[in-house]
């Protein structure tokens, strides 16, 4: 054999010992119970265990934070499932909803405008789609790209157990100050986070004025007229609800601008949208701590408001 063979082979075997102990480790380093993207295990159960017809509510942390899924049941009359979790996942846990859909459901999609602002945000930031991959590694297969994006993705989230498993040793063994509210055991049965309506962290956040980044990408209309007509097929329905609008942040951003956004997401998309342009932006003290995450008032005028357009919008559909 001679040297450059041998060291081929030699290089070779190398590569496989570091990628052997590599996948060791991250089968070792256990995810972690009460990270918030693990809710997403009970989000898939209920859609697994829950027959249709059902109202299926999707999108970032708007959705998550922001509607109160018992009280469209109740008014419903059929079960509904929040699957909301995080704007830096983009559209990826959408992609993975596409496995659950089943005739009779009513679907609402809401974005964020982050979501708009970019391919990457469009699809997902990496470290966030590394942590929810962590928790269910075999949803590589929803990645816009599995081949070329699993590698990359499955390194970061192995540096992201070790991170964590130090952030451990120097916390005494716990998260919870780092973790803080943004913890799985906060998500109750319909898949709504409830952390920040607990007494407990009834607090006052200050947080800046900014406009909405009410960004165009095209890629993304094309991807959600395909999910519609995809859902479509199956006899499911698919709507729009915007995400929630602060008034200092609508003020700042020009509603004429954010009517625009939707005039053509609506000119790009079969889907109705759900939103009343006309009444859109909710006084500042409806919010949490972003100008996404509505508090428990603005929680509640917002489901209603969608209850109230959603059976407008099921009664003429029929």
């Amino acid at each position: 054999m001679n040297d450059f063979r041998r060291f081929i082979l030699r290089a070779a075997c190398v590569m496989v010992l570091v990628a052997g102990a590599a996948i060791g480790l991250f089968l070792a380093i256990k995810p972690d119970p009460q990270h918030y993207y693990q809710s997403s295990l009970l989000k898939l159960e209920l859609l697994r265990n829950t027959p249709s017809p059902r109202i299926i509510l999707a999108g970032g942390s708007n959705v998550a934070w922001g509607i109160d899924s018992e009280m469209i049941e109740r008014e419903m009359g059929i079960p509904a499932i929040n699957t909301g979790l995080d704007a830096h996942l983009g559209i990826t846990p959408i992609t993975e909803l596409k496995d659950f859909i089943q005739p009779g459901d009513i679907i609402i999609l809401s974005l964020e405008y982050y979501n708009f602002a970019s391919r990457n945000d469009f699809y997902g930031v990496s470290q966030n789609i590394a942590d929810w991959l962590e928790v269910k590694p075999s949803r590589v297969k929803y990645l816009e790209n599995p081949m070329g994006e699993a590698p990359g993705l499955f390194t970061t989230a192995l540096q992201r157990k070790l991170n964590r498993e130090l952030n451990i040793w120097l916390y005494d063994g716990s998260l919870s100050e780092f973790r803080g509210l943004y913890s799985a055991e906060n998500f109750n049965d319909h898949g709504d986070f409830i952390g920040h309506l607990k007494p407990e962290n009834a607090a006052t956040y200050d947080f800046a004025d900014t406009q909405y980044p009410v960004n165009q990408l095209d890629e993304a209309y094309d991807y959600l007229e395909n999910f519609y007509q995809f859902a479509h097929r199956i006899n499911a329905l698919v709507f729009f609800e915007a995400q929630p609008h602060r008034q200092n942040n609508c003020n700042l951003t020009g509603v004429k601008h954010i009517k625009a956004f939707y005039g053509k997401l609506k000119a790009r998309n079969s889907f109705r949208l759900l939103t009343d342009l006309n009444n859109l932006c909710l006084p500042d003290d409806y919010f949490y701590d972003t100008p996404y995450h509505l508090n428990a008032i603005g929680r509640e005028v917002r489901t209603k408001r969608l209850i109230e357009n959603l059976k407008k919008a099921i009664g003429e559909s029929q």
